[in-house]
């Protein structure tokens, strides 16, 4: 006989156990249609975290927006932070944060490029800037919504350094 107590079964302790747990050891497998990789053997709470790791410096990205770029460094903590919080549970969030962080890295360094363009072009290439911002949040929302499905995936555009 089973009593509900709040969320919990009382008396199924094992069965709420085992739903916690993944269905076996983590891996993947590739849909043969489309090409993606998708991870099995996940819990809710890895591929949460997992899509944690792109939301979190999007929303840090969008505050740097807000104060006109001061913060810029902010985005690229926040997400080597969640890498290096959880990156030894899993290998699909140590294969999301690496990704998420290499894309802030690389967002920083296309930002630097951009200066002696914007110098030489005596202010014309300015108006590349707009395309960072763009790139961020769509590429930062594409990544967490991947990472909540379970799937792997890869910013364009991204200069893999780590």
């Amino acid at each position: 006989m089973s009593i509900y107590v709040g969320a919990v079964v009382a008396g199924d302790e094992n069965k709420a156990k085992s739903e916690s747990r993944a269905a076996g050891p983590e891996g993947y497998t590739v849909d043969p249609v489309s090409g993606r990789a998708k991870a099995t053997g996940l819990t809710d709470g890895h591929r949460s975290y997992a899509a944690w790791c792109h939301f979190g410096p999007l929303i840090a990205g969008i505050s740097v927006m807000a104060t006109s770029g001061i913060t810029f460094v902010i985005p690229p903590l926040v997400a080597l932070a969640l890498w290096q919080i959880k990156s030894s549970d899993s290998q699909f969030i140590d294969d999301h944060g690496k990704e998420a962080l290499n894309f802030q890295i690389s967002l920083i360094l296309l930002a630097l490029i951009l200066i002696p363009i914007t110098l030489l072009t005596c202010g014309v290439g300015a108006i590349l800037y707009i395309g960072l911002p763009v790139l961020m949040i769509i590429g930062g929302i594409f990544g967490g919504i991947r990472a909540s499905k379970g799937e792997f995936f890869r910013y364009p555009m991204c200069i893999r350094v780590i």
